[in-house]
């Protein structure tokens, strides 16, 4: 028995996800892509042999304590594509819309497609407003407050590796201290790291006692990766457990449970300050996250997730994932 289903649950209510910054650097080399099925989302395209996906964990243009953009590249890293026979990059916006009243509605675009020669890109600083001058593709007023996932499949590529096709994102605000702006960058996932049991991270907050790292603050996104063309829900419990060295409570588990509760295909959900969503108390500055699926069986939809961690007075921030946790195997 994995030791996420020895963890108590409980209920709480999610706070709408509308903050994101930091930075992140990765290494540039090859990478493998794990198989994922026969099909994407309903209305998305089958994937054929020299074909594969990936999918952006967050794209978005929203208000929250700055105005946030997505800037977007997709990339053709070989020598295929002709005008005749160019590499086909379809892609697929799964988000929600922030609403006047502050509510949010979930939608998917119509699939979308990029033409990409050899060695080429695509490039677009907002990705969402892009998304604005497509007749059709967003709901109205999704072009100007919206926060989604980005699923991409490259097809017409000489092999399916995972290198030759890429995509890469970086979310952005201005700087709140002077000209220039303040981001976190990523690549998009292939899978590795999706679970259909659970996800466990490393978190600081150290909000309530900064240390020369800064006074840090986490924010948790979660996602279901679910491309195997079924419309099946997915409900998320997020615990925390102290490892604050010398604290009493050290090894156990810390405030209260969070809920993501029926989490769409491609839908993303983003807690911000976890300490405050989940009342964890102001000794505890560092913590082991766990995100497990409630119910998880072997068909379970898969999730992914990340983890920002900021700093409180410059908006600096890194952006990694979360690690899968599964007992049986990851990445299926």
């Amino acid at each position: 028995m994995k030791a996420g289903s020895l963890r108590p649950k409980s209920a709480v209510i999610l706070a709408v996800a509308t903050s994101l910054c930091g930075s992140f650097l990765f290494a540039a080399r090859p990478t493998h892509v794990v198989r994922r099925g026969n099909a994407l989302r309903p209305a998305a395209a089958s994937a054929s042999a020299v074909s594969y996906s990936v999918e952006v964990p967050v794209v978005t243009r929203v208000v929250g304590t700055a105005l946030f953009r997505t800037a977007i590249d997709v990339s053709n890293n070989t020598s295929a594509g002709t005008a005749a026979s160019p590499v086909l990059a379809h892609f697929q916006y799964s988000y929600n819309r922030v609403n006047a009243d502050g509510t949010t509605s979930f939608f998917r675009t119509p699939i979308q497609t990029i033409n990409l020669l050899a060695f080429d890109n695509f490039h677009t600083d907002d990705f969402v407003a892009y998304l604005g001058t497509l007749p059709g593709a967003l709901q109205p007023g999704a072009d100007q407050s919206s926060f989604g996932t980005l699923l991409v499949t490259f097809e017409n590529l000489p092999s399916s590796q995972g290198w030759e096709g890429t995509v890469f994102a970086r979310t952005y605000s201005p700087n709140p201290t002077g000209p220039g702006t303040v981001a976190i960058a990523y690549p998009a996932s292939l899978f590795f790291e999706s679970a259909n049991q659970a996800l466990v991270a490393t978190i600081r907050d150290t909000q309530t006692a900064a240390t020369v790292a800064g006074r840090l603050r986490t924010n948790i996104g979660v996602r279901n990766t679910d491309i195997r063309g079924t419309t099946q829900t997915v409900t998320v419990q997020l615990t925390f457990y102290d490892v604050t060295p010398g604290n009493p409570t050290n090894g156990q588990r810390v405030g209260n449970v969070v809920t993501l509760a029926n989490l769409q295909p491609g839908e993303v959900r983003q807690v911000n300050n976890v300490r405050a969503a989940a009342a964890i108390p102001d000794n505890v500055t560092g913590m082991l996250a766990f995100a497990d699926i409630v119910g998880a069986t072997a068909t379970s939809p898969t999730i992914e997730g990340y983890v920002n961690i900021l700093d409180g007075d410059t908006q600096d921030g890194a952006f990694f994932e979360m690690k899968c946790a599964d007992t049986d195997g990851c990445g299926s």
